[in-house]
């Protein structure tokens, strides 16, 4: 159905939030789809500022010692002055814009019947329109296996003129070479100059300098072609085929990538000298995209919406909830991103993805690892994608490498650490500014949760046992020398934080706290999965009885007066109740440390915080509402979290005090634009429909009533199994299991068990 996989409107983009991405995993484009003058705005995923450099501070080992001593005795504000003083570092580099491809045509402005279109099932852009008799078409799209972006150019009924120009933000120059349009460029050395961030800066020592990169392309026209550092100029043409294509000198994180960096020039040239046949190069694009976005299909129904423009049944939306395909293209957009901006070979999608217009993005378009990062990739195991989960692990993998000398230097423990965020240099060390959210070494314990589930989800033996338990081991021989005994004898993580919340101490606000209810939920998840593949494997027993020794004497979790999970060491009062972080709730979603039917306890305590939270906040911050919401087995409150999300949102900047919704393009708005927010959506559709821990598949455990009639093809579950699952009524009606082993089934409180033989298995109630 078209109104579930098609973004479509009838005018051009006239802000980046109205513009539609296309990307590959490694090159990424936003088409505006203007009429005269066309910008489809370029980011190679590996272009960034800096270069490889020691960011640990002198000093930092004392400072932390005196910090944690600091906070075991209960003087919070002492311990966090001296984090902020003595402990921090600098800031991380920032993913940057490649440049624009632009197109000027002949004529004007002028222009009927138009329309431009994202088709999901394809993964292909167009824009089409009359002028006169003339018809014009352009069809674009990001190739992984041509590693291009292709754009094709057609006009019926008469002929054209098109110049193809490149520019660029960056240092950059551009000329005519081997027959190509070819700009040559340096990214900066230094985006925080001076400790300032967002300044950037070109330093002139070579061991200092930014990585190098090319950007190319090539023109097949039935016109007239020249070719010069202004542009490709096409005259008289009725068909124009455009192959862009770029690389970078990033040669890995530990090398420079300007003085010992990889080609980049050459490869392009190489890449594009070849002859392109254009229907050949969109088939073997479709297929490659379908191998992976085919795999599942949701179907909740339709209103026929199809023929109303996309932002317009955005904005309607708000009044309007008569649209259940909304929901499904949400979906399926979320998905569309995922294979888009990460695929084997690629860097991990960034807090845009790999999409950014901006010099100095917003964040600086980093991996923010207290959250953000981690809800990129929650849902591209249950949607079947194991494939675009590589790139995390591969990215984890360098950080357990580059986060040992931080664990040696800054802390004096074994194992490896890396604070809230990283970037292409793999920095591990804390940022500057403030310890509210500068100062969490827990990101690589959230890491190894999915680099376990990986294994959990495709029962890849040879991958847990060469990849995924080494760096878990690692990461807990950190978590083992972090513990510390409290005054009651419990082990507890200190000094701690709650990602980027605060609590009111004597009048004032306060991060800092013996430990906080997410850093021991962390540490407690990573130990026992640890345990988990020791025993999968066989090996390592006397470290798997270490971290049982460890879990029976950490602080347990504990509820307040008002019967919620508390979030801090102690009972706190809070600085901000309506805070969009809900990281105490870290054992109820990601993990499932708290379960309704394991602890309904502690999942009281759950949705009371929720209760206590509130229903709004920041795009991504909705997002993880839905699944939290969905693990409650309340799929009523989830939709409307989902709700929210769909709220229509302009372009206004930074400014989420009003809450977070969806832009007009339906990428998510925090605002501003996060990717996170599309990826813990598509994760809630997971959640609601199908839930799987212990050895168990929970079918359709948070459906909305809303969601009375549908079908879902394709879901992964835990253990290897695919999942269809048909329901009708609100009540499950058939369910379709493939995989090897048994299966445990659970729906409405009964558990049944299958045997699969590798076949498709099919259960009609």
């Amino acid at each position: 159905m078209k109104d579930s996989s098609f973004l479509w409107y009838d005018k051009p983009a006239s802000v980046w939030t109205q513009a539609l991405p296309i990307g590959n995993g490694t090159l990424g484009g936003m088409i505006y789809g203007k009429v005269k003058e066309e910008t489809v705005s370029l980011n190679h995923d590996e272009l960034w500022t800096g270069h490889p450099k020691n960011t640990i501070r002198p000093g930092s080992l004392e400072a932390f010692q005196k910090a944690r001593a600091l906070a075991l005795d209960g003087k919070l504000r002492e311990s966090q002055d001296i984090i902020e003083s003595d402990f921090m570092s600098t800031w991380s580099q920032a993913y940057l814009p490649l440049g624009d491809l632009v197109l000027t045509f002949d004529g004007s402005d002028r222009k009927s019947d138009y329309i431009r279109t994202l088709d999901l099932d394809t993964a292909i852009a167009s824009v089409s329109y009359r002028q006169g008799k003339r018809i014009m078409r352009r069809e674009l799209f990001a190739s992984h296996p041509d590693k291009v972006i292709t754009v094709r150019l057609i006009c019926e009924n008469g002929k054209f003129d098109v110049t193809a120009s490149l520019k660029c933000q960056l240092h950059h120059k551009v000329k005519s070479q081997s027959g190509l349009l070819v700009m040559s460029g340096e990214a900066p050395s230094e985006h925080n100059t001076n400790g300032q961030s967002d300044k950037q800066s070109y330093s002139k020592i070579d061991s200092e300098r930014g990585m190098l990169f090319t950007c190319a392309v090539k023109a097949d026209t039935d016109g007239k072609k020249h070719i010069s550092g202004k542009g490709i100029e096409i005259t008289g043409a009725t068909a124009v085929t455009l192959y862009l294509t770029a690389e970078t000198s990033f040669n890995g994180w530990q090398n420079n990538a300007f003085t010992n960096g990889k080609p980049h020039l050459e490869p392009c040239i190489e890449r594009l000298s070849k002859e392109f046949d254009y229907e050949a190069v969109k088939s073997a694009h479709i297929a490659d995209y379908r191998a992976l976005y085919s795999r599942v299909e949701l179907n909740i129904g339709s209103n026929n919406k199809d023929s109303i423009p996309t932002g317009k049944r955005l904005r309607n939306f708000k009044k309007d909830k008569n649209d259940i395909a909304l929901y499904t293209l949400l979906f399926n957009f979320g998905r569309y991103l995922a294979i888009s901006s990460s695929r084997p070979g690629s860097q991990p999608s960034t807090l845009q993805g790999i999409w950014n217009e901006k010099l100095c993005p917003p964040w600086h378009s980093n991996y923010t690892v207290n959250i953000n990062t981690e809800m990129n990739y929650w849902p591209v195991l249950p949607c079947d994608m194991p494939e675009v989960n590589e790139p995390l692990i591969e990215m984890v993998r360098d950080l357990s490498v580059a986060g040992e000398r931080t664990a040696k230097e800054m802390y004096g423990m074994h194992g490896f650490v890396a604070h809230h965020n990283v970037d292409i240099w793999r920095m591990t060390t804390p940022v500057g500014g403030c310890a509210v959210w500068a100062f969490w070494p827990m990101s690589p314990g959230w890491f190894c949760e999915h680099i376990f589930a990986h294994y959990e989800y495709t029962m890849d033996e040879k991958y847990l046992r060469e990849t995924a338990y080494p760096i878990m081991k690692k990461s807990a021989e950190f978590y083992c020398d972090y513990l510390v005994e409290d005054k009651d004898g419990y082990l507890i993580a200190a000094p701690s934080t709650s990602p980027e919340n605060n609590f009111v101490l004597k009048g004032s606000n306060c991060a800092v706290s013996q430990t906080t209810t997410m850093t021991m939920s962390i540490i407690r998840e990573l130990f026992e999965n640890c345990i988990k593949a020791s025993d999968i494997l066989g090996e390592d027993k006397e470290f798997a009885e270490i971290l049982k020794d460890k879990l029976k004497h950490m602080l347990p979790f504990k509820i307040g007066k008002k019967g919620q999970l508390l979030e801090w060491y102690n009972e706190e009062k809070e600085s901000e109740i309506h805070h969009r972080h809900c990281s105490m709730l870290y054992g109820l979603h990601p993990a499932h440390l708290i379960t309704s039917d394991g602890t309904p306890e502690l999942a009281d305590a759950c949705r009371r915080s929720l209760e206590i939270r509130g229903d709004d906040g920041t795009g991504w911050s909705l997002g993880w509402k839905i699944n939290f919401w969905a693990r409650l087995r309340d799929g009523n409150h989830a939709l409307k979290l989902f709700d929210q999300q769909l709220r229509f949102k302009a372009s206004t900047g930074m400014n989420y005090s009003h809450g977070g919704g969806t832009y007009e393009n339906l990428f998510d708005a925090h605002p501003p634009f996060q990717i996170d927010g599309n990826f813990g959506a598509v994760s809630g559709v997971c959640e609601m429909l199908l839930d799987c821990f212990d050895g168990k598949i929970y079918l359709l455990p948070a459906l909305p009533d809303k969601w009375s009639e549908g079908s879902v093809r394709g879901l992964l579950a835990k253990g290897n199994i695919k999942v269809d699952i048909t329901w009708s009524g609100g009540k499950l009606t058939s369910y379709s299991l493939t995989g090897k082993g048994e299966a445990h089934i659970v729906y409405g409180g009964k558990e049944t068990v299958h045997e699969l033989d590798g076949n498709t298995f099919t259960v009609r109630l």
